[in-house]
Protein backbone atom coordinates (compact mmCIF):
# COMPACT_ATOMS: atom_id res chain seq x y z
CA UNK A 1 0.00 0.00 0.00
CA UNK A 2 1.36 3.41 -0.93
CA UNK A 3 1.71 6.13 1.67
CA UNK A 4 0.31 9.28 0.00
CA UNK A 5 1.87 12.70 -0.28
CA UNK A 6 1.00 15.11 2.56
CA UNK A 7 -2.28 16.96 2.04
CA UNK A 8 -0.44 20.30 2.07
CA UNK A 9 1.74 19.29 -0.89
CA UNK A 10 0.40 19.73 -4.44
CA UNK A 11 -0.08 16.44 -6.23
CA UNK A 12 2.00 16.19 -9.42
CA UNK A 13 0.45 15.26 -12.72
CA UNK A 14 0.76 11.56 -13.49
CA UNK A 15 3.56 10.77 -15.90
CA UNK A 16 1.49 8.10 -17.70
CA UNK A 17 4.34 5.65 -17.89
CA UNK A 18 7.03 7.99 -19.19
CA UNK A 19 10.03 9.39 -17.35
CA UNK A 20 9.68 13.09 -16.63
CA UNK A 21 12.61 15.30 -17.53
CA UNK A 22 11.54 18.13 -15.20
CA UNK A 23 12.28 15.76 -12.32
CA UNK A 24 15.43 14.44 -13.91
CA UNK A 25 14.01 10.93 -14.32
CA UNK A 26 16.29 8.56 -16.22
CA UNK A 27 15.51 4.90 -15.51
CA UNK A 28 17.69 1.84 -15.97
CA UNK A 29 16.87 0.07 -19.22
CA UNK A 30 17.65 -3.41 -17.89
CA UNK A 31 17.25 -5.36 -14.67
CA UNK A 32 20.86 -6.51 -15.00
CA UNK A 33 22.21 -2.94 -14.84
CA UNK A 34 19.91 -2.14 -11.92
CA UNK A 35 21.23 -5.18 -10.06
CA UNK A 36 24.83 -4.16 -10.68
CA UNK A 37 24.06 -0.80 -9.15
CA UNK A 38 22.10 -2.13 -6.16
CA UNK A 39 24.72 -4.80 -5.40
CA UNK A 40 27.08 -2.02 -4.29
CA UNK A 41 25.00 -1.56 -1.15
CA UNK A 42 26.72 -3.36 1.68
CA UNK A 43 24.47 -5.92 3.30
CA UNK A 44 26.89 -6.92 6.03
CA UNK A 45 26.75 -3.74 8.14
CA UNK A 46 30.25 -4.52 9.37
CA UNK A 47 30.86 -0.87 10.27
CA UNK A 48 27.57 -0.43 12.08
CA UNK A 49 26.77 -1.25 15.70
CA UNK A 50 23.74 -3.38 16.37
CA UNK A 51 22.09 -6.00 14.25
CA UNK A 52 21.23 -5.63 10.55
CA UNK A 53 17.58 -5.17 11.49
CA UNK A 54 18.49 -1.90 13.24
CA UNK A 55 19.33 -0.28 9.89
CA UNK A 56 16.59 0.58 7.39
CA UNK A 57 17.28 0.68 3.66
CA UNK A 58 15.84 3.75 1.95
CA UNK A 59 15.72 4.11 -1.83
CA UNK A 60 15.56 7.67 -3.12
CA UNK A 61 13.60 7.97 -6.35
CA UNK A 62 12.25 4.47 -6.91
CA UNK A 63 10.87 5.38 -10.35
CA UNK A 64 10.06 2.39 -12.53
CA UNK A 65 11.11 0.01 -9.75
CA UNK A 66 14.02 -1.88 -11.29
CA UNK A 67 16.39 -1.00 -8.45
CA UNK A 68 13.58 -1.47 -5.93
CA UNK A 69 13.00 -5.05 -7.05
CA UNK A 70 16.71 -5.82 -6.87
CA UNK A 71 16.87 -4.43 -3.32
CA UNK A 72 13.69 -6.24 -2.26
CA UNK A 73 15.25 -9.56 -3.30
CA UNK A 74 17.62 -9.24 -0.32
CA UNK A 75 14.64 -9.78 1.99
CA UNK A 76 15.20 -6.76 4.24
CA UNK A 77 12.69 -3.96 4.94
CA UNK A 78 12.84 -1.25 2.29
CA UNK A 79 11.37 2.24 2.19
CA UNK A 80 10.97 3.27 -1.46
CA UNK A 81 10.51 7.04 -1.88
CA UNK A 82 9.05 8.35 -5.14
CA UNK A 83 7.79 11.88 -5.83
CA UNK A 84 5.87 10.92 -9.00
CA UNK A 85 2.35 9.72 -8.15
CA UNK A 86 2.09 7.52 -11.22
CA UNK A 87 5.24 5.54 -10.49
CA UNK A 88 4.55 5.37 -6.75
CA UNK A 89 1.08 3.89 -7.35
CA UNK A 90 2.38 1.51 -9.97
CA UNK A 91 5.14 0.24 -7.69
CA UNK A 92 2.82 -0.11 -4.69
CA UNK A 93 0.39 -2.16 -6.81
CA UNK A 94 3.10 -4.82 -7.21
CA UNK A 95 3.03 -5.45 -3.44
CA UNK A 96 6.70 -6.36 -3.20
CA UNK A 97 7.43 -8.18 0.09
CA UNK A 98 8.93 -5.92 2.76
CA UNK A 99 8.62 -2.77 0.60
CA UNK A 100 6.80 0.36 1.79
CA UNK A 101 6.24 2.90 -0.98
CA UNK A 102 6.11 6.58 -0.03
CA UNK A 103 4.77 9.13 -2.52
CA UNK A 104 6.69 12.16 -1.25
CA UNK A 105 9.60 14.45 -2.02
CA UNK A 106 12.68 13.06 -0.26
CA UNK A 107 13.87 16.58 0.50
CA UNK A 108 10.89 17.16 2.81
CA UNK A 109 10.24 13.57 3.92
CA UNK A 110 10.40 12.87 7.66
CA UNK A 111 12.52 9.74 7.90
CA UNK A 112 11.99 7.09 10.59
CA UNK A 113 13.97 7.56 13.81
CA UNK A 114 16.49 4.82 13.14
CA UNK A 115 19.80 4.47 11.29
CA UNK A 116 19.44 4.23 7.52
CA UNK A 117 21.48 3.24 4.53
CA UNK A 118 20.55 5.23 1.46
CA UNK A 119 20.66 4.36 -2.21
CA UNK A 120 19.37 6.15 -5.26
CA UNK A 121 19.73 7.01 -8.91
CA UNK A 122 19.63 10.74 -8.18
CA UNK A 123 18.42 13.41 -10.63
CA UNK A 124 21.21 15.65 -11.88
CA UNK A 125 19.14 18.80 -11.23
CA UNK A 126 18.73 18.21 -7.49
CA UNK A 127 21.49 15.72 -6.74
CA UNK A 128 23.52 18.12 -4.57
CA UNK A 129 20.49 19.08 -2.45
CA UNK A 130 19.57 15.42 -1.95
CA UNK A 131 23.14 14.45 -1.09
CA UNK A 132 23.43 17.27 1.42
CA UNK A 133 20.14 16.26 3.03
CA UNK A 134 21.52 12.71 3.43
CA UNK A 135 24.77 13.93 4.97
CA UNK A 136 22.85 16.10 7.44
CA UNK A 137 21.56 12.91 9.05
CA UNK A 138 25.01 12.57 10.61
CA UNK A 139 27.41 9.60 10.69
CA UNK A 140 25.27 7.82 13.27
CA UNK A 141 22.10 8.32 11.25
CA UNK A 142 23.39 7.54 7.74
CA UNK A 143 25.37 4.33 7.83
CA UNK A 144 26.04 4.14 4.08
CA UNK A 145 25.24 6.03 0.90
CA UNK A 146 25.23 4.67 -2.67
CA UNK A 147 24.31 7.41 -5.12
CA UNK A 148 24.33 7.43 -8.90
CA UNK A 149 25.19 10.86 -10.26
CA UNK A 150 26.71 12.61 -13.24
CA UNK A 151 30.28 11.34 -13.68
CA UNK A 152 31.77 14.85 -13.65
CA UNK A 153 29.98 15.60 -10.38
CA UNK A 154 31.35 12.44 -8.77
CA UNK A 155 34.80 13.51 -9.98
CA UNK A 156 34.43 16.72 -7.96
CA UNK A 157 33.56 14.76 -4.84
CA UNK A 158 36.62 12.57 -5.43
CA UNK A 159 38.89 15.61 -5.75
CA UNK A 160 39.70 15.17 -9.43
CA UNK A 161 40.17 18.94 -9.80
CA UNK A 162 41.41 19.74 -6.32
CA UNK A 163 39.55 20.58 -3.14
CA UNK A 164 36.25 22.43 -2.90
CA UNK A 165 33.99 23.87 -0.24
CA UNK A 166 31.51 20.97 -0.26
CA UNK A 167 34.19 18.40 0.51
CA UNK A 168 35.95 20.62 3.02
CA UNK A 169 32.68 20.97 4.93
CA UNK A 170 31.78 17.28 5.02
CA UNK A 171 34.96 15.19 4.95
CA UNK A 172 35.54 15.25 8.73
CA UNK A 173 32.52 12.93 8.99
CA UNK A 174 32.39 11.11 5.66
CA UNK A 175 34.71 9.49 3.14
CA UNK A 176 33.81 9.82 -0.57
CA UNK A 177 34.81 7.03 -2.95
CA UNK A 178 34.02 6.08 -6.52
CA UNK A 179 31.89 3.07 -7.42
CA UNK A 180 30.67 1.56 -10.66
CA UNK A 181 30.24 3.70 -13.77
CA UNK A 182 27.36 3.43 -16.23
CA UNK A 183 27.02 4.63 -19.81
CA UNK A 184 24.27 7.08 -20.64
CA UNK A 185 22.96 4.36 -22.97
CA UNK A 186 22.04 2.28 -19.90
CA UNK A 187 19.13 4.65 -19.22
CA UNK A 188 15.85 5.76 -20.74
CA UNK A 189 15.51 8.50 -21.70
CA UNK A 190 19.21 8.84 -22.46
CA UNK A 191 20.70 11.52 -20.13
CA UNK A 192 23.14 14.16 -21.31
CA UNK A 193 26.12 12.57 -19.55
CA UNK A 194 27.53 9.27 -18.36
CA UNK A 195 27.12 8.42 -14.69
CA UNK A 196 29.17 7.05 -11.82
CA UNK A 197 28.36 5.80 -8.35
CA UNK A 198 29.39 7.93 -5.40
CA UNK A 199 30.03 5.78 -2.33
CA UNK A 200 29.66 7.60 0.98
CA UNK A 201 30.95 6.00 4.18
CA UNK A 202 30.74 7.57 7.66
CA UNK A 203 34.05 7.79 9.49
CA UNK A 204 34.36 5.58 12.55
CA UNK A 205 36.25 8.25 14.48
CA UNK A 206 35.40 11.71 13.12
CA UNK A 207 38.17 14.24 13.87
CA UNK A 208 35.50 16.84 14.67
CA UNK A 209 32.55 15.98 16.94
CA UNK A 210 29.21 16.16 15.15
CA UNK A 211 27.97 18.71 17.68
CA UNK A 212 30.60 21.16 16.32
CA UNK A 213 29.50 20.75 12.69
CA UNK A 214 27.82 24.14 12.32
CA UNK A 215 30.78 26.03 13.77
CA UNK A 216 33.26 24.07 11.65
CA UNK A 217 31.30 24.57 8.42
CA UNK A 218 30.96 28.30 9.02
CA UNK A 219 34.73 28.45 9.50
CA UNK A 220 35.44 26.76 6.15
CA UNK A 221 32.79 28.91 4.46
CA UNK A 222 34.47 32.10 5.66
CA UNK A 223 37.80 31.02 4.21
CA UNK A 224 36.36 30.07 0.83
CA UNK A 225 34.33 33.28 0.73
CA UNK A 226 37.55 35.33 0.73
CA UNK A 227 38.18 34.12 -2.82
CA UNK A 228 41.91 33.87 -2.12
CA UNK A 229 44.13 31.22 -3.69
CA UNK A 230 46.39 30.45 -0.72
CA UNK A 231 45.51 29.87 2.90
CA UNK A 232 47.97 32.61 3.91
CA UNK A 233 46.18 35.16 1.71
CA UNK A 234 42.79 34.03 2.98
CA UNK A 235 43.78 34.32 6.63
CA UNK A 236 45.42 37.69 6.02
CA UNK A 237 42.07 38.93 4.74
CA UNK A 238 40.25 37.47 7.76
CA UNK A 239 42.74 38.20 10.56
CA UNK A 240 44.78 41.12 9.16
CA UNK A 241 47.46 40.56 11.83
CA UNK A 242 49.19 37.39 12.89
CA UNK A 243 47.84 35.38 9.97
CA UNK A 244 51.13 33.69 9.10
CA UNK A 245 51.77 32.61 12.68
CA UNK A 246 48.21 31.34 12.99
CA UNK A 247 48.51 29.23 9.85
CA UNK A 248 51.89 27.77 10.84
CA UNK A 249 50.58 26.95 14.32
CA UNK A 250 48.17 24.57 12.62
CA UNK A 251 51.02 22.87 10.75
CA UNK A 252 50.04 24.42 7.41
CA UNK A 253 52.24 26.60 5.20
CA UNK A 254 50.85 30.04 4.21
CA UNK A 255 51.75 29.33 0.57
CA UNK A 256 49.56 26.20 0.45
CA UNK A 257 46.60 26.59 -1.86
CA UNK A 258 43.18 26.47 -0.24
CA UNK A 259 42.04 23.85 -2.76
CA UNK A 260 45.02 21.64 -1.86
CA UNK A 261 44.27 21.44 1.87
CA UNK A 262 43.48 17.99 3.24
CA UNK A 263 40.81 17.19 5.80
CA UNK A 264 43.60 17.01 8.38
CA UNK A 265 44.69 20.55 7.45
CA UNK A 266 41.14 21.90 7.74
CA UNK A 267 40.64 20.30 11.12
CA UNK A 268 43.98 21.64 12.38
CA UNK A 269 43.10 25.17 11.22
CA UNK A 270 39.69 24.92 12.87
CA UNK A 271 41.25 23.80 16.14
CA UNK A 272 43.78 26.65 16.01
CA UNK A 273 40.98 29.18 15.51
CA UNK A 274 39.21 28.31 18.75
Amino acid sequence: MVRPRPASAPAPTASRGAARREWGQNFFRSAAAACRFSDQLDGSYTDSPGSPSDVLTVEIGAGSGRVTKALAAAGRPLLAVEIDTHWANRLAAESLPGVTVVNEDFLTLQLPRQPVRLIGNLPFVSGTKILRRCLELGPDGMRQGVFLLQREYVGKRLGAWGGNLFNAQWEPWYAFDGGLSFSRQDFSPVPRADTQTLMVTPRRRPPVPWRERTEYQLFTQRIYDTGQMTIGEAMRKLLRRGHAQFVRSAGVQPADQVKALTVRDWVALFRASR
